[in-house]
């Protein structure tokens, strides 16, 4: 059984080298991560940012504060496009598969 992989999709038209960055912090290609394709992989844990239900996002709104774990990383990727520089940043983290969803899909 492979180990669990976290994925980070690359922007469109993106092209090498890539630069990633996780919480500010740059991690080491086919040590920390790999590219396959137009994916980065991740097999260390990451924690997706956590979605703002309706009710917390009209509290924001009001300007009131919301409770509970807000917190997760944060993925940034540094790469070329038509030969210029370009940070892409927050890009969104996919969990791993877990198997009740892998055997539901079959």
């Amino acid at each position: 059984m492979s180990p669990p992989v976290w994925s980070v999709a690359l922007p469109p038209d993106a092209d090498p080298p890539y630069d990633v960055y996780v919480n500010g912090e740059r991690r080491a290609l086919d040590v920390d991560f790999t590219v396959e394709g137009r994916w980065v992989r991740f097999t260390a844990p990451l924690k997706p940012q956590p979605s703002l239900g309706l009710g917390r996002r009209i509290m924001l709104g009001m300007g009131i504060g919301v409770y509970g774990d807000l917190k997760g990383d944060v993925v940034d990727v540094s790469f070329r496009r038509n030969g210029q520089a370009e940070l892409a940043s927050g890009l969104p983290i996919i969990p791993p598969r877990t198997t009740t969803q892998a055997d539901k899909d079959v």
